[in-house]
C-alpha cells in the first residue's frame, strides 16, 4: 500500500515539468489481493467459493493465500446484515469511491457503505471494524455483487473482502393485473358402445377471478334435448348424457364467473348420431374408481424436521355410470402428522375424510393436504388413501400410498452450490450452504472494462486525499500535495 502511494508521487513530480497534471481518462479498476490492515479478511476472496470457505474459517481455510485468523469475520458480516447462507449466486460487478455499484455496465445501486478495518467511522461492536462511506477507499474495487432478480441486495469487495450495502433505485410501481376468466374449450366423446357421451368442459382464471358454475346443454336438430348445471370452482367439469336418437347434436357450454359469464366458439362441440341397423342390445354399464397419491407431485420425497410438506390426491370416475357419496380416506403411518387446515373435510385422530357428493362419468376431484413429521425417525414413513363408492363392488374399492423420511439426527437439508441439488450435511456445518431453494451457485463472468465508467488508481487504504486533488493544478501545487502525502505516510 506505501509503496503504491509513493510511486504515485513520484510519477505526479513528473508530469509537472510541463506545467499541467491531467486526470487519467481510463484507470484499472483494482483486482489485486489487499494484504493489509483495512481488510475485514485478510487477502481478500477472489470468488464466490474462497469467500464462503474463510466465512467459515475465520479466514484461516488458506484458500486465498494465508491463514491469518481474524475471529470477528461473520460478526462484520451480520452488522451489515450478511448471513452465510446468502453466499452464493453473484454476480462480478464494481463498487466505485463515489458510492455507485455497477454490475454488466449498469448502476444497480448507489450511497454505498462498507465494513472495514482502521477508516473510522462507526464502530461495529465487539469488532475490529466500522461502518464507514466507501469515499474511504481508492477508486474501485472489483465485487461479488448478490442480486434478487434485477434488485441489488449487498457486495463483497473482492481484493479485501470488504462487505458493502447500498440502496437500489426505487422500483416504477406496478400496474395491478385484472382479473380475466375464460372457457377454453369443450369436448363431446362417446362413452363405451352404447349411446351415453361425456361432455368436458375446461375455463381459466387469473389475477382473482373465480369459476361459479358450468352450464351444459345440448341440442338436437335445434331442440334442447339436456341440460346441466355443475356448480364447482374448478377449472374443469364433465357431465354425460344418453343420445338415444339420431341426428345432429350441438353440445354447448357456458361458464359462469366472477367476470360475467364466458363461452364462445370453442365452447361448442357437434357431433352425428346414425340411425342404428339393428336395435341395440341393452347392455348393463360398469362403474368404476381410481385414486392416486403423490407427496410434493413425486412418489417418495425427503422432507425436514417439523417442516411442513404436502400430499396431493386425485379421484377420477373411470366407469361408465355416474358415482355418489364417494368416501375419501387418508391415513398416515404413526409419525407424520396431518395439519387440520384444510379447505375441504375433517381430520379426527390424524385420519382425513371427505365425502364427495357426485363424482359424474369422467369427472376428476382434487384434494391438497397439509402435513409434516415432528421428530426424526428411521426409515420411510407411509401415507395411504383409500376410495370407496356405493356404486362399485368391493371396500375399498382403490388405494394408493406416497412415502417420505427425514434427514438422520444431526443433519440438516441444504443445496449444494456445485451442482444444484438438495443434500444432508451436519448441522453444525449448515452456514457454508445455500438454504434449500437457492440458485445454482454459477458466477456470471466479468463484465466488459470497456462498459465500465472512467476509474481511479485503485487501493483499499485511504488514499482519498492524494487522489481528491488530482487535476490542473500548477508545478507548486504538485510539488506541495506530493511532500505532504509523504508526511502522511
Amino acid at each position: 500500500m506505501r509503496g503504491k502511494l509513493v510511486s504515485f508521487g513520484v510519477a505526479l513530480l513528473a508530469t509537472a515539468t510541463v506545467g499541467v497534471v491531467q486526470l487519467q481518462t481510463k484507470a484499472a479498476v483494482d483486482k489485486t489481493r489487499d494484504c493489509d490492515q483495512y481488510a475485514v479478511i485478510n487477502c481478500g476472496t477472489l470468488s464466490a467459493s474462497e469467500l464462503r470457505a474463510e466465512y467459515s474459517t475465520n479466514n484461516g481455510s488458506g484458500q486465498n493465500g494465508t491463514t491469518t485468523k481474524q475471529n470477528d469475520i461473520k460478526k462484520i458480516f451480520n452488522s451489515m446484515g450478511i448471513s452465510g447462507g446468502e453466499l452464493s449466486g453473484f454476480k462480478n460487478g464494481v463498487v466505485y469511491q463515489d458510492g455507485r455499484v455497477i454490475v454488466a455496465g449498469k448502476t444497480v445501486a448507489t450511497g454505498a457503505m462498507m465494513a472495514a478495518r482502521g477508516l473510522g467511522g462507526t464502530a461495529i461492536a465487539g469488532t475490529g471494524a466500522s461502518r464507514v462511506s466507501v469515499s474511504a477507499m481508492g477508486s474501485a474495487q472489483t465485487a461479488l455483487v448478490k442480486m434478487n432478480g434485477d434488485r441489488f441486495v449487498f457486495a463483497v469487495m473482492k481484493p479485501c473482502g470488504n462487505p458493502v450495502t447500498a440502496t437500489p433505485p426505487p422500483q416504477p410501481p406496478q400496474p395491478q393485473p385484472q382479473p380475466k376468466a375464460e372457457c377454453k374449450s369443450l369436448s363431446a366423446s362417446k362413452i363405451g358402445s352404447g349411446t351415453r357421451y361425456r361432455l368436458s368442459a375446461a375455463a381459466s382464471a387469473k389475477n382473482g377471478a373465480k369459476m361459479r358454475a358450468y352450464e351444459f346443454t345440448v341440442k338436437r336438430n335445434g331442440q334442447q334435448v339436456f341440460s346441466d348445471t355443475k356448480r364447482t370452482s374448478e377449472l374443469r367439469a364433465n357431465t354425460a348424457f344418453s343420445a338415444t336418437q339420431p341426428g345432429n347434436y350441438t353440445a354447448r357450454v357456458i361458464v359462469k364467473t366472477s367476470e360475467g359469464p364466458k363461452t364462445g366458439q370453442q365452447c361448442v362441440a357437434t357431433f352425428r348420431v346414425k340411425k342404428p341397423e339393428n336395435p341395440p342390445t341393452p347392455q348393463e354399464l360398469t362403474p368404476g374408481i381410481k385414486v392416486e397419491k403423490h407427496v410434493e407431485n413425486v412418489k417418495y420425497k425427503r422432507v425436514g424436521v417439523n417442516v411442513e410438506f404436502s400430499y396431493q390426491i386425485k379421484v377420477t370416475n373411470t366407469g361408465e355410470v355416474d358415482l355418489k357419496d364417494v368416501e375419501v380416506t387418508d391415513t398416515p403411518e404413526d409419525g407424520i402428522t396431518l395439519l387440520e387446515s384444510q379447505i375441504v373435510g375433517t381430520v379426527e385422530n390424524n385420519q382425513w375424510t371427505y365425502t364427495i357428493s357426485e363424482l359424474a362419468v369422467g369427472e376428476s376431484r382434487d384434494f391438497t393436504l397439509q402435513a409434516k413429521v415432528p421428530q426424526f425417525l428411521a426409515g420411510r414413513l407411509t401415507n395411504t388413501v383409500c376410495v370407496d363408492a356405493p356404486e362399485v363392488p368391493g371396500n375399498p374399492d382403490d388405494c394408493d400410498e406416497a412415502e417420505v423420511d427425514v434427514p438422520p439426527k444431526g443433519k440438516v437439508l441444504v443445496c449444494e452450490p456445485e451442482s444444484g441439488d438438495t443434500i444432508s450435511v451436519d448441522e453444525k456445518d449448515a452456514d457454508s450452504y445455500p438454504p434449500v431453494g437457492s440458485p445454482q451457485c454459477e458466477e456470471a463472468p466479468l463484465e466488459n472494462p470497456k462498459a465500465a465508467p472512467p476509474a481511479e488508481l485503485p487501493q483499499t487504504g485511504p488514499a482519498e486525499t492524494v487522489l481528491s486533488v488530482i487535476g490542473a493544478m500548477s508545478l507548486a501545487g504538485a510539488s506541495a500535495y506530493y511532500f505532504a502525502s509523504r508526511r502522511h505516510l
